[in-house]
């Protein structure tokens, strides 16, 4: 028998899986039938890969969601490119609001929290710091939490970047190869839909656990 206490994360869960696939039933056809236009005639494979990286570099300003932009990069650009412009967007990304949390986090941070707060929080980045990093890739909102939340603690560059960019390669190539395979396959649209409701409802799953006492 299901605890009660999950039953509100697994039917948000549920809906957040379910959602973009009912969306794409009903409007499955007018949706294919724009993806296979833009398909017929994609822009420059160049420009669509400077694209790629642009968008997913802006995730610390806009809500971008990385799976669907990894798996249309790897429909259009194959799964060495499209792995490489996204591993690249995604990084340039983490990078930014690491850098910006590092720069003006700190202060901040003092300013609400306390001396033994912080002491607390200063030790658990250097014990869990990498592990969380390498965790949260994968997760909307929860990885740009932890790049601004590790930076304003201080990590360094040196601990930083290593799991960013290995996690940030492995989550591009998977989305690039599902792409990629899509395509051929002729099932991107589902694809696509996949994509974007799974990273989230992990995602939503992992907050409200993490909320509980």
């Amino acid at each position: 028998m299901i605890d009660r206490r999950l039953l509100k994360p697994l039917l948000l869960v549920t809906i957040v899986l379910v959602l973009p696939l009912v969306i794409l039933a009903f409007h499955g056809e007018a949706f294919a039938a724009a993806l296979a236009r833009w398909q017929a005639d994609p822009p420059p494979r160049r420009a669509l890969a400077l694209a790629v990286v642009a968008i997913l570099a802006s995730d610390v300003l806009l809500p971008i969601p990385s799976g669907p932009v990894s798996t249309l990069a790897g429909s259009q650009l194959g799964v060495p490119l499209g792995t490489a412009a996204s591993a690249l967007g995604m990084t340039l990304g983490a990078a930014i609001a690491f850098a910006l949390a590092r720069r003006w986090g700190r202060p901040l941070a003092q300013r609400f929290a306390s001396s033994q707060a912080l002491a607390d929080a200063d030790r658990a980045c250097q014990d869990h710091g990498p592990w969380m990093l390498a965790f949260t890739r994968p997760l909307p909102i929860l990885a740009e939490a932890a790049a601004l939340v590790l930076g304003a603690l201080q990590m360094s560059w040196r601990t930083f970047l290593p799991p960013v960019i290995a996690s940030n390669i492995a989550i591009a190539a998977a989305y690039a190869i599902l792409g990629a395979q899509a395509a051929t396959q002729g099932w991107l649209p589902l694809a696509l839909a996949v994509s974007m409701a799974a990273p989230l409802a992990v995602a939503a799953f992992v907050r409200r656990r993490v909320r509980r006492p």
